[in-house]
């Protein structure tokens, strides 16, 4: 098992992840779904039970009636240099049938707009992935699916309704991935934020053999008494617990 999947897990139980309207998945560095908000399950048709700890290509295979599909090799491909780079990898607009909630052997037609973008920890390494989609099936028939031919300038001055209604979808999508970014840094910061908070628990937890409920109960109490974020008591925690062990004389042999 990844050693990302238990703060992967964690975030993906943050309630900003589950409540936001952006449909999101998480993903460990072996392509193991960790996480799914209620946005992602719903737009493509499973549960999070469906999803929580399969491969990701098991619960999402091509369809096998679509000889032309080429939904895994492309996010395949993507989710490689997210990992291999650490940077985010825009998909643009891909076909990508999903299996049906009622029988796995027939699939929905879906068309998607999906972004990658790499989830680091506090030590700056890429430990998982943020895969966001946008669900664009409704409109496809208006901006052209990816599999046609892209329509000329004629087309769209004779079809000005269409052309409206295609820099809306686009005016979306752009602001569906800025806030996919945005809530990437948001995660990231909750990753960090909570490796501190779980190294000072571990502190606590070998110097008052306690509990981690009762560790977490005094870095709370502590936080509150000196009116001082939890983070920051962690971090105060950690770096002194380091700083005394530096400055301890070793042993004599």
């Amino acid at each position: 098992m990844s050693t990302s999947a238990a703060p992967l897990a964690r975030i993906g139980a943050d309630p900003a992840f589950v409540t936001t309207a952006a449909p999101y998945l998480i993903l460990d560095t072996d392509l193991r779904i960790r996480a799914a908000n209620p946005a992602y399950t719903s737009a493509t048709l499973t549960t999070a039970g469906d999803l929580v700890g399969s491969y990701l290509f098991d619960a999402f295979p091509d369809n096998p009636d679509d000889p032309g599909a080429d939904g895994v090799a492309n996010l395949a491909d993507s989710l490689e240099q997210v990992l291999r780079h650490g940077q985010r990898h825009d998909m643009g607009l891909q076909r990508y049938d999903v299996p049906s909630p009622d029988d796995r052997h027939r699939f929905v037609r879906k068309i998607w707009a999906p972004l990658n973008v790499p989830l680091r920890d506090a030590d700056d390494m890429t430990i998982g992935i943020l895969h966001h989609v946008e669900d664009i099936t409704d409109i496809d028939h208006i901006i052209g699916a990816p599999t046609e031919e892209p329509r000329g300038t004629e087309w769209w001055q004779a079809h000005p309704q269409e052309l409206t209604q295609a820099l809306r979808a686009v005016s979306r999508l752009n602001h569906a991935h800025r806030a996919v970014l945005r809530e990437n840094h948001h995660l990231r910061e909750a990753l960090r934020t909570r490796g501190v908070i779980e190294q000072a628990k571990g502190i606590l937890i070998g110097q008052r053999r306690c509990q981690p409920d009762d560790a977490f109960a005094i870095l709370v109490g502590l936080s509150q008494d000196t009116n001082t974020k939890l983070h920051d008591v962690a971090k105060a925690l950690v770096a002194d617990t380091l700083h005394h062990r530096e400055t301890q004389p070793g042993p004599t042999w």
